[in-house]
C-alpha cells in the first residue's frame, strides 16, 4: 500500500503554457498524459515546475553528472549537476535544498544576490554549499529521449541555480552513475567536440551560462585571497 509520504512526493504543481496555475497532480500520472498528448498531436498543453543546478567548486570547476542507466529518459547523458520537480507546496529554493541532500547528499541554500556575495565571504564551502538564483524560464523546451527510442519536447518553467561546494559528494539515490569535472576554459570546446555525450539542457544553458559562472568564479576567488 503506498504511504501518504510517498503519495506527497509524486505531487507536483501543474501550470498551462501561460503559466497560469491549474492545481497538484500526481507526477507519473501527469507524465503519462504529456506524453500521450505529444506522440498524438507534436505539442503539450501544460507544463510543470522544476529547477536545474550547476554546481561548481570554489576553482572554477563545474560538476557534470552522469545519468544513471536506471533512468527512464536521457540514461548515460552527462547533465546539469542537479534537476528537480518542485512539489505541491514547496518554493524553488526549498526544492534545490531538498535536492542537494538527496541527490548528492549536502546542506544548500538558495540566496538573493546581496545574500550570496555575503555567504560566500562567511560560509565554509567543505560544509554547506551556498546558490545564486539566476532566472525562472517560462516555457523552457525540455528534451527526453526514452529507452524505447521516443522522444518528447516537455515545456517547463525552470528556476536555475548556480553555485559552489568544495565538499564530499555522496550520490545517495542512485539517480546519478557518474561525475566529471570540466573548467570555464575547456567546456565549450568538448561541448563542440562531443555533443553526443551531453544532454540538451548542458549543450543549450551551459554556453548562455558561462559568462555569469565566469564572473561568479572571480567573486569566489576574491574572498579566498
Amino acid at each position: 500500500m503506498t504511504s501518504e509520504i510517498e503519495l506527497y512526493k509524486e505531487r507536483v504543481k501543474i501550470f498551462d503554457l501561460k503559466g497560469k496555475f491549474l492545481g497538484i497532480q500526481n507526477r507519473k500520472k501527469f507524465y503519462k498524459e504529456i506524453r500521450k498528448e505529444y506522440q498524438k498531436t507534436k505539442k503539450v498543453t501544460r507544463q510543470v515546475h522544476t529547477i536545474r543546478v550547476f554546481l561548481m567548486n570554489s576553482k572554477g570547476g563545474i560538476y557534470l553528472t552522469k545519468r544513471s542507466g536506471l533512468k527512464k529518459e536521457n540514461k548515460h547523458l552527462y547533465d546539469k549537476t542537479i534537476g528537480g520537480h518542485i512539489r505541491g507546496d514547496e518554493s524553488p529554493e526549498y526544492t534545490l535544498l531538498r535536492e542537494c541532500a538527496e541527490e548528492l547528499g549536502f546542506p544548500a541554500a538558495g540566496l538573493s544576490d546581496e545574500e550570496f556575495g555575503t555567504a560566500i565571504s562567511e560560509t565554509d564551502l567543505q560544509i554547506n554549499g551556498v546558490f545564486k538564483k539566476i532566472e525562472t524560464i517560462n516555457n523552457f523546451q525540455a528534451n527526453y529521449r526514452y529507452t524505447d527510442g521516443s522522444f518528447v519536447i516537455f515545456p517547463q518553467i525552470t528556476t536555475i541555480f548556480i553555485g559552489f561546494f568544495d565538499g564530499h559528494l555522496n550520490f545517495k539515490d542512485g539517480e546519478t552513475s557518474g561525475i566529471e569535472i570540466y573548467y570555464t576554459d575547456e567546456i565549450s570546446e568538448e561541448l563542440k567536440n562531443n555533443p553526443s555525450k551531453y544532454s540538451q539542457d548542458v549543450k543549450e544553458l551551459l554556453p548562455k551560462y558561462l559568462p555569469e559562472m565566469k564572473k561568479l568564479i572571480k567573486q569566489v576567488k576574491s574572498y579566498q585571497s
